[in-house]
């Protein structure tokens, strides 16, 4: 029995702080982007309103973005350096870049982080590199720029496909904005993903089916995937402290 699990462990104790296995098993690499245009009222992830980016239009000032984000990807790249040690010779099968609203990276940073992740790490060939995005900062061009630095699925923060359930969860985008985004998105992506909320205030049966038959519409453009998520009220959140007014249907 010892000798056989010996055999199976191979346990290297060449450092006494350390067991190493013969076949490590692959790594998800998981990097965050914390800025977004607006900080949504029912979020409590490490996410933050990034100053300067919006324009009294509403529309988003991209021109801004280098010096956010710049500092930021060197570090990041100079954390996944001094991590190398403990993960040395693992494989990496998935990269997710979640926030915060990665898709206001401008797209050239993002090519330096994943140029380095593909120098630094073991990626596989065939990895699957995830990117979030928002539809209230969509622009064709750069999806486009993000496909070609290797993204190769997205996952768009739909939520929902009706306006005033957008609005009264605080989404700075509207349902055209969702449907150009993922017309884009199912053409430019080899794998795309929808994050849909059900349980929403002012919401019920009827307008979740809706919005399930919009967007399992586009499981034929190209759809891989579909998310969702129950809306709750989280603490330390603006609906935490100021609930909406009008809660969701308790059949949801």
């Amino acid at each position: 029995m010892a000798e056989n699990l010996k055999s199976f462990t191979e346990i290297n104790l060449a450092r006494h702080d350390e067991i190493r296995l013969p076949f490590p098993p692959p790594l998800s690499l998981y990097i965050h982007m914390p800025w977004c245009m607006k900080k949504c009222p029912y979020c409590d992830f490490n996410s933050h309103e990034a100053a300067n980016l919006s324009t009294t239009a509403g529309t988003l000032n991209f021109q801004n973005t280098d010096s956010l984000f710049a500092p930021y990807i060197d570090a990041l790249i100079r954390d996944l350096e001094g991590s190398l040690a403990s993960i040395w010779g693992r494989n990496v099968q998935t990269v997710f870049i979640g926030g915060g609203t990665p898709s206001l990276c401008p797209p050239p940073l993002m090519a330096k982080l994943l140029d380095a992740v593909r120098s630094l790490l073991r990626l596989s060939a065939d990895a699957e590199i995830t990117m979030e995005a928002n539809p209230g900062s969509f622009e064709r061009e750069r999806f486009e720029a993000f496909a070609a630095t290797g993204v190769n699925r997205l996952s768009l923060g739909v939520q929902s496909f009706s306006d005033d359930c957008l609005k009264r969860i605080g989404r700075i985008h509207d349902g055209s904005q969702a449907h150009l985004a993922l017309d884009a998105a199912t053409r430019i992506f080899p794998r795309v993903n929808i994050d849909l909320m059900y349980g929403q205030p002012g919401q019920d049966l009827a307008s979740l089916g809706v919005d399930l038959a919009s967007a399992l519409h586009y499981v034929d453009e190209g759809l891989s995937h579909l998310s969702l998520y129950q809306f709750t009220l989280e603490p330390n959140t603006v609906f935490a402290k100021h609930a909406p007014a009008c809660m969701p249907d308790e059949g949801l």
